[in-house]
């Protein structure tokens, strides 16, 4: 055996002698302690680690990562359907505005609400992810179209 391996440390276990002390010693349980009260090994709890936000995340990050495409290709789908139309009817154009507003809240709001959450939990890795979210996908949607252009076709749809 190499010397990393042996243990110097390690006490010899001598061979008990016959009918001695220690040869019944494990048949019984131990005494009690003095005063009558028996010794409770009932573990402590030392970190209460509270499981809830990191599930509160994970809906969030569900809703996002699962809602914003969705309501994208619903609300892409929907628009190529009015562009065959000759008239675009009351009923489409509110649906158009609906899943246009799915998308807004699952792409902006979602993401800001994470942020938030994580701001006030003092967590600031998953703040700091759920910024980097909000900020990306801010990004992307207001390239497609501007936030006045996003208003305009909101409001038309729903009030016009």
């Amino acid at each position: 055996m190499s010397p990393k391996k042996k243990n110097p440390r390690k006490p010899k276990a001598a061979a008990p002698a016959a009918g001695g002390p220690a040869a019944g010693a494990a048949d019984h349980p131990p005494a009690p302690a003095p005063g009558g009260r028996t010794v409770s090994r009932t573990p402590v709890v030392l970190d209460d680690r509270r499981r809830w936000p990191v599930v509160v995340w994970i809906a969030l990050t569900l809703v996002w990562a699962l809602g914003s495409p969705l309501f994208f290709l619903l609300y892409l789908a929907e628009g190529f359907a009015l562009l065959g139309q000759e008239e675009a009817s009351a009923s489409s154009l509110r649906v158009t505005g609906s899943y246009l507003l799915a998308l807004l809240v699952c792409a902006l709001v979602v993401p800001l609400a994470g942020t938030v959450a994580a701001a006030v939990l003092r967590r600031r890795i998953a703040a700091i992810l759920f910024g980097v979210v909000l900020a990306g996908s801010g990004a992307l949607l207001f390239t497609i179209a501007p936030p006045g252009e996003i208003a305009a076709a909101l409001r038309g749809s729903f009030f016009g």
